[in-house]
């Protein structure tokens, strides 16, 4: 039996490589950063989209079309039927449209439709009357599903089974995800129920692929911890799912202002790519697209932060607000890559409004690429050593100004006659234009660079050594209990009803320092926190955590256990460990949103002093806190 897993999950692999395109494709797309080297005046911007002249492709023209709310556009180029085929979100925002469903229900107090449109040539779109639900008694509509809210499609010509050629991936609330299958994408099964999601997860636009790398399904969707963060699932049988945890979320710099959304990812080139949608929550609820991209499907990376990769329309245009990119496999049309999308010119807020579908165009490969800063000199981009294929080797690029040099590892340079089977480092010399991708070089070294830590940096020197401190003889002095605090005879008694551990708080370790970053209010090259604390019962280490922000902490357990007995809780650190070093320490990212150490210690938003849950305190004392920098 396990034998013949391993064959069908074989032809599995090799189908869809077939289809995918991507067999043995010798390509380098430079915004992968495990190419680059160095560069000399050279700055990765994104690439080019044109958008459709026929943009918006249709309108919400059908009675059932209450509200396209987010569209969230799935598209297949299904080569077999020489046919586009899309399916979208419809919510039933209206009490009136939603007693016309056949069998009226909701999900969120709205009713869910999904609607399909093919296409000959991705312009002009049909909507099919099919016959299979009705809409206000008429059954001539192009609903394919109803009751799947966020829902991702994909056609699966792997699966050995014909009659789950066609997947969907769906959730009815946070944590309740279904998935369904079809032979045609049109008549769809009953949704099933599948295991493997926390309470947090979905409520996005989730979508689901084969990987061909690493032969099994993923899903993407989102985790919502007081924001939404982009969560990754596996599996090998598309019922039962593995948590991979979060692989992106906004920056420290951006907060909860800018949060990522939905994040439709493919294949392609030998790495990972996906657009994922930039919500503002703090500013005006418009919605960005931009690229991302993964060497593994893990660990994913902005190409260009905050520069969006399908720019939104100017105000009062179709797209000027929103803007949700596709889910589906790359297609890619007379040297264009198609990018379909959903555009939106109301904020994301209600449900109450029409997102419609529209088509970017970008030049073959060009998904970003390295160009001049300063026009008057040209940009050099070097990479690290590639092996030249038995293909031709070849620089895509705007025009055909790139000077190409290449270099054996003593420095010699190799004439270009010699370049076949050879590593080699090249350098690129961009006069104008830009330099996207190399065709015919393949990596040698597969492994991301090292993340850079600035306070590495031998130029970084500590400052003059400061304290900061609490004895809680007057107040609180700031701090904070979950769930409550009360200072009295000179300490602070923190106490929480139920099972969970109380804690204590504070943002004023910063506050009063007047900055978050601890290198430089405190001083020195690393800091010492001291606390006093006492148990109302034995049992239980402390901890204490350092929080980046208000999200992502590091958390260290002393080796103080909680007792009857005042005793001194330490925690050391240094500012410029690596995630590595600070781990050998003792420390650990107690959220899997985590940020990197370097980040945190500079951006420290709040600390925390908690009990473990083994010592199952109902309260704890806490007295003489101080947070001193060490030489």
């Amino acid at each position: 039996m396990k034998t013949l897993l391993r064959e069908c999950a074989l032809l599995h692999f090799l189908v869809c490589l077939v289809f995918s395109g991507t067999l043995f494709a010798d390509k380098l797309l430079l915004l992968d950063t495990r190419v680059i080297d160095g560069t000399q005046n050279a700055r990765l911007v994104p690439g080019s989209v044109r958008k459709h002249e026929s943009n918006p492709l249709f309108q919400a023209d059908r009675p059932w079309e209450n509200s396209l709310n987010n569209l969230y556009p799935n598209i297949v180029w299904d080569d077999e039927q020489q046919l586009f085929k899309m399916w979208y979100k419809c919510v039933l925002a209206d009490g009136d449209a939603i007693q016309q469903m056949d069998a009226p229900s909701t999900v969120h107090d709205v009713g869910w439709y999904l609607l399909y449109a093919t296409s000959k040539d991705g312009i002009h779109w049909e909507k099919p009357a099919l016959g299979l639900h009705s809409f206000g008694g008429n059954p001539a509509t192009n609903i394919v599903a109803r009751d799947c809210p966020n829902a991702g499609v994909f056609k699966d010509p792997g699966d050995s089974d014909p009659a789950r050629r066609y997947k969907m991936v769906s959730d009815v609330g946070l944590g309740k995800p279904q998935v369904r299958f079809s032979a045609d994408g049109v008549h769809w099964g009953a949704a099933i129920d599948v295991d493997g999601f926390g309470a947090k997860n979905g409520d996005t636009h989730n979508n689901a692929l084969w990987d061909t790398s690493c032969g099994k399904y993923l899903w993407f969707t989102k985790l919502y911890l007081g924001e939404r963060l982009v969560a990754r699932f596996e599996s090998d049988d598309f019922i039962h799912w593995k948590n991979n945890g979060v692989v992106l979320r906004s920056s420290l710099q951006e907060g909860r202002a800018t949060q990522t959304y939905c994040m439709p990812v493919f294949q392609h080139a030998g790495i990972y790519l996906g657009y994922v949608m930039m919500y503002h929550p703090g500013k005006d609820r418009a919605v960005d697209c931009e690229l991302v991209w993964s060497p593994d499907g893990l660990q994913w990376q902005r190409v260009t932060p905050g520069v969006p990769f399908i720019p939104r329309g100017p105000k009062g245009v179709y797209d000027s607000e929103c803007i949700y990119a596709m889910a589906g496999a790359l297609i890619t049309r007379g040297g264009d890559h198609w990018i379909f999308y959903g555009g939106d010119d109301f904020p994301h807020t209600g449900w109450k409004r029409h997102c419609l579908p529209c088509l970017a165009l970008l030049p073959e490969d060009g998904f970003a690429g390295f160009e001049p800063v300063d026009a008057s000199m040209p940009a050099i981009i070097k990479t690290r050593p590639l092996r030249v294929t038995a293909e031709p080797f070849r620089v895509i690029a705007d025009g055909d100004e790139v000077d190409v040099s290449a270099t054996d590892e003593h420095g010699k340079v190799i004439p270009k006659t010699e370049w076949p089977g050879r590593t080699l480092r090249f350098q690129l010399t961009v006069p104008r234009g830009r330099v996207y991708a190399i065709k015919g070089a393949a990596l040698v070294d597969r492994n991301m660079p090292a993340t850079p830590n600035p306070l590495k940096d031998a130029a970084w020197m500590p400052s003059p050594v400061q304290s900061v401190s609490f004895d809680f003889h007057d107040d609180a002095q700031s701090w904070k209990g979950v769930d409550k605090a009360a200072a009295h005879d000179g300490f602070l008694t923190v106490s929480r009803d139920g099972r969970s551990a109380p804690f204590a708080y504070s943002k004023v370790v910063s506050d009063q320092l007047n900055t978050s970053d601890w290198t430089k209010a405190l001083g020195g090259r690393g800091a010492r926190i001291r606390c006093r604390v006492r148990g109302v019962k034995p049992g239980g280490r402390i901890a204490i955590e350092i929080h980046a922000g208000d999200a992502g902490a590091w958390k260290i357990h002393t080796q103080i256990v909680l007792s009857s007995e005042w005793q001194e809780a330490i925690a050391e650190l240094r500012y410029d460990w690596t995630d590595e070093e600070a781990r050998a320490a003792g420390w650990s990212r107690a959220h899997e949103q985590g940020f990197p150490w370097h980040e945190t210690v500079t951006h420290v938003g709040k600390m925390v002093v908690i009990p473990s849950a083994d010592g199952a305190q109902s309260s704890f004392d806490l007295d003489d806190v101080s947070v001193t920098g060490v030489e």
